[in-house]
């Protein structure tokens, strides 16, 4: 839910008077551990017994990720989709074979992006009053949750529309029609004689240029600078190789249409037989872009889209998500948050460790 005036004030004084143990963990802070290294790295059946789906409640949060919601609704996050950093390495590396180090930097991004480093909470979704803003407010009255646009969600969305023209967190129908309108035109066989049901990288090629195009030409607003740009196109990569069914590595429409539709784990579904890394992601999504290249830009206030001098690789990726898109603020702290800072900007590095080390520096309460 969005968080009004009258709730935030709620939010910092309900751990004071109703919840004691809230109380203490903001007054003390939580130190943030690195979760020890998978053993079992191969393929496996999910989601299992113990990972039923249970639709979210009314007050569970969902945001713009579908492989994150489909975590929470089956308990791999709690499911009130309020989590840790722990949380979210250990579920994304149990659940999908996501490499720990991809895991942990892009949990760790999450958390100082959009959560509260200090207790070591993120939301999923929207703004919580189960995390509270950093102390003293130093990036400003909320934390905003992964579903607030900027800094970890973006532009070019493959199923949310844009944040300045329509809804970029719950899932779009009709955003969807048109992946599966190309999965009809370039998608490979399932059979001799059948439809076209196999997402591949011919689809991701088409679909994402057709989401670039549209999104240029409807959103004045629109931002695609390089650390967006190459989420965005991430997204294509991470779907065709994560939501693929680890049994044959391929995805097919009704598989696909579990996770970003229903946000469930498919029937007879089993996670990659392999950790998937950065490499991996990142070759597929330079391929998807490859087939119609777009420059890293954003659109000026006549709608017309103005490209950066910024090069596409992954040490620009990183410069921009970890030095332009987080608050410089955090590297004015003390004590437990100055720890969990430097604990979580050190492993967002070490997934990009041929790379000079940056700063955060971007502005704060944005």
């Amino acid at each position: 839910m969005i968080v009004s005036c009258g709730l935030v004030f709620l939010a910092t004084a309900l751990p004071a008077f109703g919840f004691p143990h809230l109380a203490s963990r903001q007054d003390t802070g939580v130190v943030i551990v690195a979760p020890p290294r998978p053993t079992n790295t191969g393929i496996l059946p999910m989601p299992g017994s113990a990972n039923p789906f249970v639709a979210p409640g009314a007050n569970d949060l969902r945001g713009p990720c579908p492989g994150l919601n489909t975590l929470a609704n089956h308990g791999f996050l709690p499911r009130n989709g309020v989590a840790s950093f722990e949380d979210i390495v250990n579920a994304a590396t149990h659940a999908f074979n996501m490499d720990y180090d991809l895991a942990s930097a892009l949990a760790a991004f999450g958390m100082l992006a959009r959560g509260n480093a200090f207790i070591d909470k993120v939301s999923i979704g929207l703004p919580s009053d189960l995390v509270p803003p950093l102390p003293g407010q130093i990036d400003g009255p909320l934390a905003r949750g992964l579903a607030t646009h900027g800094r970890f969600e973006g532009d070019v969305s493959m199923t949310r529309q844009d944040a300045a023209i329509g809804d970029n967190r719950n899932f779009q129908p009709a955003l969807y029609s048109q992946l599966l309108d190309l999965v009809s035109q370039f998608g490979d066989d399932s059979t001799v004689t059948g439809p076209r049901s196999i997402v591949n990288m011919k689809v991701m090629q088409e679909f994402k240029f057709k989401r670039f195009t549209d999104s240029q030409a409807a959103d004045k607003q629109l931002q695609y600078h390089v650390g967006r740009l190459l989420l965005s196109y991430g997204e294509s990569a991470f779907t065709l190789n994560f939501f693929a069914n680890g049994t044959d590595g391929t995805l097919s429409v009704p598989t696909m249409t579990s996770f970003f539709r229903d946000q469930t784990f498919p029937a007879n579904w089993n996670r990659r037989s392999a950790p998937g890394g950065l490499s991996l992601i990142g070759n597929d999504a330079v391929n998807v872009l490859a087939a119609h290249p777009v420059l890293p830009g954003a659109n000026n206030a006549n709608g017309v889209y103005v490209t950066d001098n910024t090069a596409i690789d992954t040490c620009a990726l990183y410069s921009n998500l970890a030095g332009d898109n987080l608050p410089g603020v955090l590297l004015n702290t003390t004590g437990v948050l100055k720890q969990n800072v430097g604990f979580l900007l050190n492993t967002i590095h070490n997934l990009f460790s041929n790379c000079t080390v940056v700063v955060p520096h971007g502005p704060a309460n944005v």
